[in-house]
C-alpha cells in the first residue's frame, strides 16, 4: 500500500461517529451533576475522545483543528476537539448531568483536586496508541511532527499512569480510593486504531501491520486490569469502527480489494474485525475473572457500518 497526502484521518472519523448520536442527543448540557449513579467520568483514548489534550501538548504546532470549521456547530470556536461540534464523550457527559470538564493537560490553576476533578477528567490524546511510543521507535517508525501523523508520548499506559496521579490526589486512604473508584464510570477507548493507522500512513503493508493485533489487545487488557486492581467497578470499552469504509482509506488505497456489498476495503476491515473479535474474547475472560466488575463492550463496528449500508434509515435525506 502506497500512501498519498490526504486530510487528517481524525476529521473524517469524528464527523462519521458524531452522526451515530446526533439524532438522540439534547442540544444543551443537562443540569450539573444530576447523575445518581456515577460521581465522576474518567476517559482514555485518542481523537474520538480528546477534548483538547493534543493541541495542549503540541502547543507550538499549527493544524486545522485550531481553526474553523472545527467547533463551529456547537461551541462556536475551535476547542481542540477533532470535530465541528461535540464528541461522543460530550454526549455522555451531558447524559450524566455533568458540566463539560477540561482536558487533563489543561489543568485548572488555583483549584483544589476535589474541585478540578469534581466530575472526573479526560486523558485521551488525538493520535494516541495502545502500544508505547518507544515500541514504534524500535520498529523504525517516525513519531515527530514531520510525519503525516505524529505519534504522541501518551499511549494508553501513560494515560493510566496519569490517572493514578489524579487518584492519589483525590484519595489519601484505601477507603477513599475504593469510594472514588466504585462511584466512577470509566471509558477505555476507542483505542488501538492508531496502532494500525500510523504504520499505514508510513507506507507499511497489511502483512506488516497484522501481527500487531495481539500486542495491541494485550496492552488494552493490561490497562483494564490496572483499573480493576485499583477498584474500578464499571467500564465501557469500545471496539474500532470499519476503518476500511472511511473516505480517507478508500482514497489512499483505490486499487485494493473491496467488499462488493459495501464498497469498503476488505483487507483493512478484516484487520479491524480481528482486533474487535480478540478484544471481545479478552473482555469476556476479564468478566469471568472479575464477576463484581461490569465491563461493557461497545460495538462501534456494526453501529457505523449500519450508517454506511442504510443511510436513509439513519437520518440521511
Amino acid at each position: 500500500m502506497a500512501v498519498a497526502s490526504t486530510p487528517p484521518l481524525q476529521l473524517v472519523i469524528a464527523a462519521l461517529l458524531a452522526l451515530s448520536l446526533s439524532t438522540t442527543a439534547s442540544s444543551s448540557p443537562a443540569p450539573a451533576n444530576r447523575s445518581s449513579c456515577y460521581k465522576r467520568l474518567f476517559s482514555f483514548g485518542d481523537s474520538l475522545t480528546d477534548t483538547g489534550n493534543y493541541i495542549i501538548h503540541y502547543s507550538n504546532a499549527s493544524g486545522p483543528v485550531l481553526a474553523l470549521p472545527y467547533g463551529e456547530t456547537f461551541f462556536g470556536r475551535p476547542t481542540g476537539r477533532w470535530s465541528d461540534g461535540r464528541l461522543i464523550i460530550d454526549f455522555i457527559v451531558e447524559r450524566l448531568g455533568f458540566q463539560y470538564w477540561p482536558a487533563y493537560l489543561k489543568g485548572a490553576a488555583g483549584k483544589s483536586p476535589a474541585e478540578e476533578f469534581r466530575y472526573g477528567t479526560n486523558f485521551a490524546v488525538a493520535a494516541a496508541t495502545a502500544l508505547s511510543q518507544d515500541f514504534f521507535l524500535e520498529k523504525n517508525l517516525r513519531v515527530d511532527l514531520l510525519t503525516p501523523s505524529p505519534i504522541p508520548p501518551y499511549s494508553l499506559g501513560v494515560q493510566i499512569d496519569l490517572f493514578k496521579k489524579v487518584l492519589a490526589m483525590l484519595a489519601s486512604t484505601d477507603q477513599e480510593r475504593k469510594e472514588v473508584m466504585s462511584s466512577s464510570l470509566f471509558l477505555v477507548g476507542e483505542i488501538g486504531l492508531n496502532d494500525y493507522n500510523h504504520p499505514f500512513l508510513q507506507n507499511k503493508t497489511l502483512e506488516w501491520v497484522r501481527p500487531l493485533v495481539p500486542q495491541v489487545i494485550s496492552s488494552i487488557v493490561l490497562s483494564i486490569e490496572a483499573l480493576i486492581e485499583l477498584g474500578a467497578k464499571t467500564m465501557y470499552v469500545p471496539g474500532i469502527f470499519p476503518l476500511g469504509c472511511t473516505p480517507l482509506y478508500l482514497s489512499l488505497f483505490p486499487g485494493d480489494d473491496r467488499d462488493p456489498a459495501t464498497g469498503c476495503l476488505r483487507g483493512v476491515n478484516d484487520l479491524i474485525l480481528a482486533h474487535n473479535h480478540m478484544l471481545e474474547t479478552k473482555l469476556e475472560e476479564l468478566r469471568r475473572d472479575h464477576p463484581g466488575v461490569s465491563i461493557t463492550y461497545v460495538n462501534s463496528y456494526d453501529n457505523v457500518l449500519g450508517l454506511i449500508t442504510a443511510p436513509t434509515q439513519n437520518g440521511k435525506r
